[in-house]
């Protein structure tokens, strides 16, 4: 196994540029318009060709478990694509009550009188704009952090598998790489989740803190 041969398979699975603000369309487009842009933009990001992105049954569900706000006369602004972004990547760690969890920072109780619903709209499209933004930043340099997490990984496997057998050495180097790759994503999905519990689970925190008062 070579770092010459992994690398090339991390530029597959990672974009070049993450997805800017700039790239969305700033009118609202019906839901038809949304998966055609979605996939476009993501079309890389399938396993297979035969893969689904996010379909409009998805989209619908989303709206009606209260993670996406319902669409404005069937048509969905940039935020709500900004938000099926976001929610495209999440659905591939966490559980549909995670995410709903994670994501109910992005939702604010409206206000009954018009001029107040109106500010907490733009308020709300502002906030959900610049955390998008954040995300796609905090993203930008995943492939290089990945290369060199993995370049140091090669090394001790050589390190550990210089006396393997030559004829199976170069499968079980694989095999050793993507249990590693493994452990890591189940170490940091559990991590997510724990965040998750500690800082956005109302229910979680009040019984931590019962318990601790007892």
């Amino acid at each position: 196994m070579k770092k010459e041969e992994l690398f090339p398979l991390i530029d597959e699975i990672i974009p070049d540029q993450p997805i800017a603000l700039s790239d969305i369309p700033e009118i609202e487009l019906y839901v038809d318009q949304v998966t055609e842009f979605i996939e476009k933009k993501l079309s890389l990001q399938k396993r297979s060709s035969k893969d689904k992105l996010l379909t409009k049954t998805m989209i619908n569900n989303y709206a009606k478990a209260g993670i996406l706000m319902p669409p404005r006369r069937k048509r969905y602004s940039r935020q709500h694509i900004e938000l099926l972004l976001l929610l495209y990547n999440s659905k591939q760690i966490l559980s549909i009550n995670d995410i709903s969890l994670l994501f109910s920072i992005l939702k604010k109780p409206a206000d009954t009188s018009a001029d107040k619903h109106n500010e907490a709209k733009e308020s709300d499209s502002a906030l959900i704009d610049s955390v998008y933004d954040l995300v796609q930043q905090i993203n930008d340099e995943q492939a290089a952090q990945l290369q060199q997490i993995c370049a140091e990984k090669i090394d001790l496997i050589h390190e550990k598998t210089a006396a393997t057998d030559e004829k199976t050495r170069e499968s079980i180097e694989w095999f050793l790489l993507a249990m590693f790759l493994v452990s890591q994503a189940a170490l940091q999905k559990r991590l997510a989740e724990t965040i998750i519990d500690r800082y956005f689970d109302t229910n979680t925190g009040q019984k931590e803190q019962k318990a601790k008062s007892d």
